[in-house]
């Protein structure tokens, strides 16, 4: 009836059994320490937050004088300042140092009415500040 062939001998059920089990722990130790190193490793982002917003108007210009400080891990760099509500963009290129506070001076070559609420967004590699209202120094 057997055309010569061996039959083939299976692995015991207890063998295969502890088998399984040791990779199964092992492939659990490797997902484990992967996700404990991706976890504990620092994120780092910049954050920026507008402290303080400062307005002169002079006889044929406006200076804006804002203090921005970086809240984050990583430098960033603040590329815009937009004036609103004139939808006014100065482009700048100032690096902020985490935890450093910066005062940017935006000169404009108008003369803008004292009387108007007027607010700064700050725009950086990050992304943009909130809406700031400009207080207004005569």
């Amino acid at each position: 009836l057997h055309s010569g062939v061996k039959p083939v001998k299976a692995v015991s059920t207890l063998v295969a059994t502890a088998i399984l089990l040791v990779i199964t722990v092992a492939g659990g130790i490797i997902i484990y320490n992967y996700v404990m190193s991706a976890l504990s490793a620092a994120k780092q982002y910049s954050s920026l937050s507008i402290a303080s917003a400062k307005m002169v108007v002079l006889e044929n210009s406006t200076v804006v004088n804002i203090r921005v400080t970086n809240i984050g891990t990583a430098p960033a760099r603040v590329n815009s300042i937009k004036l609103m509500p004139l939808e006014k963009t100065v482009n700048i290129d100032v690096v902020i140092e985490p935890g450093a506070t910066k005062s940017i001076n935006v000169y404009l070559d108008e003369k803008l009415d004292a009387s108007t609420k007027y607010f700064v967004i700050v725009c950086y590699d990050g992304g943009e500040t909130e809406p700031y209202k400009v207080e207004v120094v005569t």
